[in-house]
Order: C-alpha cells, then sequence, then structure tokens
C-alpha cells in the first residue's frame, strides 16, 4: 500500500468533517434531508453535494494518468441525505465534472458515479435518513468503491495500465471513502444528538414553566396573575428580568431594572409593539434602538414572543439579558415554548365563562366532559418524548391544545362536519401515540359534505367510544374508518371498526339508549331536536368483528343553519 499516497488523501478529510460540520449546524440543510422531495430542497442538497464531490476531485492525486479522490464521499452522502433522486442528481454532477477532467477511466468514474449516488438513495429510501448509521455507511462506502473497481478492471484500456493503478491506488482510496463517510455520517449524528437534547431540555423547562403557571394563566391576564406568571418564568430560567405585558401596558416586571419598569407603564419599545402587531416572536438586541429610555437601564437585550387569543396578540412574555446579544436560541425556544402553552390557558380563561353561560345542560355537560384518564395518559406521552424525541411532544402538545381549547370554545349548537372533523384528527393524532403501529386511520369525506352542519360535539363521542371500547382492548392490528357521503338527501357518517365487538344484549341496550355513559343518548336526542326525526343514530356490532356506527342527517346538498 503506497502510505504517501493514503496520508495525501486522508488530509483531504478535513473538508469532509468541515461540511459535514457545517450541514449540521444548518437546521435549513437538515429540513431539507428531512423533507427531500419538496423541489426546492431537492436542488439545494444537490447543489451542496455537487460542490462537496467536485472539492473532492480537484483535490484529487493523479496516479498512472488517473485521479485518486475523495468524490465518493459527497455522491455516498448526497444519496443518504436526499434520497435516490438527489443521489442521482449529485452522481451526474460528479460524473459530468469528472468526465471533464479526462484521463483513460473518466468515463467509468463517472458511470461508477452515477450508479453508487443512485445506490446509496436507496438504501436511505430503505432504512430511512434518521436510522443510518455508521455501518450502513460503511458497508455502502465499500460497495461503490467495488463497483467502481471493478468497472476499471472490466471496461478500461489498456488493461494493464488499469492493473497497475489498482494496484496502487485501490487500498488507499477505499480506507479512504470508508472512513470519509463514517466521520460525516458521525459528525452528523453527534450534532443531531446533540440537539434533540438542547430541544428537551427546552421543552422540559417550558413544560414545567406551563405546569406551574397553569393555575394562574386560567384566572386570565390581569395583574396578580400576571405578576404569579412572571416570577415563576424568572426562578426557572434565571434570566437577568422577566416581564408580561398586555396589548398596551406592562402588567407585571419581576428583575433588574423593576425600579423603573412598574406595572401599569405603557409599552414604549418599538420590538415589543412589533412582536403585539405582526404576532411573531422579535429577538431585540440593543444596538441603536433602545427598549428602555433610561440610559441607566442593567437590560441590553431580550426576547419577546406574543400571547394569542382567537388569532390575534393579547400581550406578550419578555425574557431580558444585561449583554447585548445575550439571546441564545435556547432562551428563543424557552419564550416560544411558555408563550404557546399559557396562550392555550389564557384563551381556555376566556371561554370558562361563555361554556357556564350555556342554556342547554346536555351540551353544556358534553362540552365540559374531559376523560381525565385519557388527559393523564396523554400528559404522560408528552413528558416521556420531552428528552427523546421533543419535535414529536411539540406535534402532541399542539393536538392536545386543539381538543382542548374545542372543548370550551363552542358557542353554538352546531358546527360544519369539517370543523368537527379537525378535532377528530386532533384527538387520533394523540391516539395512535397508545397504539404505536397496531392503529390505521383511514378519513374519507367529500368536500361539499364537510359543509354540512352537524351538533357540537356530535362525531367525535363515537370516534372515541370505537377507540376506547372497541379497538384498545385488541392485542393485535386495528382498524378504524371514517366515511362521511351524500345518498337519498341524506348526509350519512359512518364510524367503522374491527374492534372487539359487542354482546347482543349490550348492542340492544345501545340501540335502545338505555346504556350508561358512552354518549350517545346525547347525540342522538340532539340529532332529532335540530334536524327531525329523520336524524338519528344507527348501530351494527357483531361481537369479535367490530361495530359501525352511522349518523343521519337530511340535506339537500345546500348548507341550513338549524335553529
Amino acid at each position: 500500500m503506497d502510505l504517501e499516497l493514503l496520508l495525501q488523501l486522508s488530509l483531504n478529510m478535513s473538508f469532509v468533517a468541515l461540511a459535514a460540520y457545517l450541514m449540521g449546524r444548518n437546521r435549513y440543510i437538515i429540513q431539507c434531508a428531512t423533507q427531500p422531495y419538496r423541489l426546492k430542497h431537492w436542488l439545494i442538497l444537490s447543489v451542496a453535494f455537487s460542490i462537496l464531490s467536485a472539492i473532492g476531485t480537484y483535490t484529487g492525486i493523479p496516479v498512472h494518468d488517473a485521479l485518486a479522490n475523495t468524490r465518493m464521499v459527497g455522491v455516498i452522502m448526497s444519496g443518504f441525505m436526499g434520497g435516490p433522486l438527489v443521489g442521482l442528481a449529485t452522481g451526474a454532477a460528479s460524473a459530468i465534472h469528472r468526465y471533464s477532467i479526462g484521463g483513460f477511466t473518466a468515463e467509468i468514474c463517472a458511470l461508477a458515479s452515477l450508479l453508487v449516488g443512485l445506490m446509496a438513495g436507496l438504501v436511505r429510501r430503505k432504512v430511512g435518513f434518521a436510522r443510518l448509521d455508521w455501518k450502513t455507511g460503511a458497508a455502502v462506502a465499500l460497495a461503490g468503491e467495488f463497483i467502481q473497481k471493478s468497472l476499471v478492471m472490466l471496461l478500461a484500456q489498456p488493461y494493464e495500465k488499469a492493473l497497475a493503478m489498482e494496484k496502487a491506488i485501490a487500498l488507499p482510496t477505499t480506507i479512504v471513502s470508508v472512513v470519509g463517510t463514517i466521520i460525516f455520517i458521525v459528525i452528523l449524528k453527534n450534532i443531531r444528538e446533540e440537539q434533540s437534547l438542547y430541544g428537551a431540555k427546552a421543552a422540559e423547562q417550558a413544560l414545567d414553566i406551563a405546569t406551574q403557571a397553569l393555575p394562574y394563566a386560567r384566572q386570565g391576564l390581569n395583574e396578580d396573575s400576571a405578576g404569579m406568571i412572571a416570577g415563576i418564568i424568572h426562578d426557572i430560567t434565571n434570566m437577568d428580568a422577566v416581564a408580561v405585558t398586555d396589548r398596551e401596558k406592562i402588567i407585571a416586571f419581576i428583575g433588574a431594572g423593576a425600579d423603573h419598569h412598574p406595572g401599569g407603564q405603557a409599552i414604549g419599545g418599538r420590538a415589543t409593539r412589533e412582536a403585539v402587531q405582526n404576532a411573531q416572536v422579535v429577538v431585540h438586541k440593543n444596538e441603536g434602538i433602545r427598549e428602555c429610555p433610561q440610559l441607566s437601564c442593567p437590560l441590553r437585550s431580550s426576547v419577546i414572543a406574543p400571547l394569542m387569543a382567537h388569532g390575534k396578540a393579547i400581550g406578550t412574555i419578555k425574557l431580558f439579558r444585561s449583554h447585548e446579544d445575550g439571546i441564545s436560541p435556547f432562551d428563543i425556544r424557552i419564550a416560544s415554548g411558555v408563550a404557546h402553552l399559557l396562550s392555550v390557558q389564557l384563551e381556555l380563561a376566556e371561554m370558562d365563562q361563555q361554556v357556564l353561560m350555556r342554556e342547554k345542560a346536555e351540551l353544556k355537560a358534553l362540552q365540559a366532559q374531559i376523560n381525565p384518564h385519557f388527559l393523564f395518559n396523554t400528559l404522560s406521552i408528552i413528558m416521556s418524548f420531552c428528552r427523546t424525541d421533543p419535535d414529536t411532544a411539540r406535534q402532541l402538545l399542539s393536538h392536545l391544545s386543539t381538543l382542548l381549547k374545542r372543548s370550551f370554545q363552542q358557542r353554538q349548537d352546531v358546527v360544519t362536519l369539517g370543523d368537527e372533523l379537525e378535532g377528530i384528527h386532533a384527538y387520533l393524532e394523540i391516539a395512535k401515540r397508545r397504539f404505536g403501529s397496531r392503529l390505521r386511520v383511514q378519513i374519507h369525506a367529500a368536500e361539499e359534505v364537510k359543509q354540512v352542519l352537524v351538533p357540537v360535539l356530535s362525531v367525535q363521542p363515537l370516534v372515541e367510544n370505537a377507540v376506547q371500547h372497541g379497538l384498545f382492548p385488541k392485542t393485535d392490528a386495528c382498524e378504524l374508518e371514517i366515511l362521511a357521503f351524500y345518498e337519498k338527501e341524506q348526509v350519512i357518517i359512518r364510524v367503522c371498526d374491527n374492534g372487539v365487538g359487542m354482546q347482543e344484549e349490550t348492542l340492544q341496550k345501545l340501540k335502545e339508549f338505555r346504556s350508561e355513559g358512552i354518549g350517545l343518548k346525547n347525540v342522538n336526542g340532539r340529532l332529532v331536536s335540530l334536524f327531525g326525526e329523520e336524524a338519528g343514530l344507527q348501530v351494527q356490532s357483531q361481537e369479535g368483528q367490530g361495530t359501525q356506527v352511522e349518523l343521519r342527517i337530511p340535506w339537500k346538498g345546500t348548507v341550513q343553519h338549524a335553529v
């Protein structure tokens, strides 16, 4: 083995390591890698890895009228991060570039680039980006070098020249390609793990703040509740100061600078007004434009996150640091997460009074009904994901907030079927985490049918019953299908499951609405009250085979407002 050649090629690995580090730190590149089939993401990944591959070729070392180089690392990683399309595109760019340089193996090396890029992309498609590891990378790099060297020995002419070249470079280039691919993957994985832990810590801290602040947020945004919330945030985050504002003034201020930021003081800073007006997080650095007119104010930077209700900003949470450029990405995550969680609670606080003012006792009871077991299970699942998968935790929190808001937000007796299905989607996304891969859900509803009016929380109880009583007791695959269609001047909403079904006695009680605790009597009564005797529920079930519940509503193809 040519040790000098191996050393020279190894020095080129610095470019690979640097590229891996920069790409791993770039959130947009990682986003492109997780969604590579969007045109913009495909182009970005293809260009980035084509450049990396070109650098590997340019830094190659001439040997026997050929180039010993590291371009295969860029081609392989393009397939790993972008899939077959990106792998092919990068392979094509690398092939054209290598062919343009020339040499008696130019055409063969160009062909090898295409094949290896496609191979790496197919491996990513089968394994998945998140599950790629250094062993897989090493195996693909070894296979890629084998393909290239096999093609050279089979096709390159003269054979003696090709043989001499491979004797000189085969082992060094193979070692460097394998090691380079491993280095790239390891650096990428380490950075992603670091970012996941970073995000998990932020999510955990935000959830801790929200948990402690929950009783006060449910009181609404007032001087007492804002003071307690600001104090909790200040204690947990160790920020230099924390403020809570409404749209016009400071409600509470804790920490450095509190002597000249009293409650009731009007909002004067441009950054805060921008956060309120645009309903977006604003990071302020005290560069030229001061948020505070007092020159002695120790606060030099801040992150301002809007508190939202009904789609508009009703106030802000402000986290301050005492030095310029002191706001870190971690601080921004904390502010955003806390503001989102508290916004849900503040909005729910506004809804509480509306719920209590409902005229219909049955509807009020149904809307106030939140299954504690489901809620506690959901919170436990979310907490378990906070460290391991913060993105999933945030998604589940969003679904839970949607359910909670729908539980208190309804102001009318009827909503469109489309709105009802939105709540069902949120419920099922949470339910899937309990079932894992066992639960398969299909929802089919024609767009025109989504406009039909249905009683509030009429379809969701049917879905909840199917999940809790029909599917959850099963140990094997679970299927749930929701259909909504128009038939003979009726809209039929059908909920089917392949669950445990019911005994004949239980089914008969259910059909006569004599069973307890499943809410179907309430749904049927409201259907008949709003739409007449033509409306109602129909139930079919067979023990061990599953259950089907149909909700029927008279409809002539136009949206009619029931009274």
